[in-house]
């Protein structure tokens, strides 16, 4: 596996290291509450961003960034019907990856709790 570059860049007050592994991408995009929150809204369907933003009580810029990492990370795509923005998750397999890693996480728990109880 390729290391990152030694090249940085300043995005939102923070830095972040480029990469040549998409993956990087893909897995900082899903490294927010936030945008795991608005995961789980999509996941019953489209919405647009006039439903996400009161939904997660923060500053509709906030949620414009959030979104926009997660379709530049190919998350979730968007499309426009006159003035309302549309979004949607791009593929149904980033549940199963959730999903996934919510199954490694009560493993490591639970074992974590056998050592606490013995």
């Amino acid at each position: 596996m390729k290391e990152a570059s030694v090249k940085e860049t300043k995005k939102g007050g923070k830095v972040i290291p480029n990469s040549s592994d998409p993956r990087e991408e893909f897995f900082q995009a899903l490294a927010s509450s936030r945008r795991l929150e608005i995961l789980s809204m999509l996941k019953d369907g489209p919405k647009s961003a006039s439903q996400i933003v009161p939904a997660l009580k923060i500053d509709q810029s906030a949620v414009s960034r959030h979104l926009s990492l997660l379709r530049k990370a190919g998350i979730i795509e968007s499309w426009k019907e006159g003035v309302n923005v549309y979004y949607r998750v791009a593929d149904e397999r980033v549940y199963e990856i959730l999903e996934l890693a919510a199954q490694i996480l009560r493993a490591k728990n639970e074992e974590l709790l056998k050592r606490l109880s013995a």
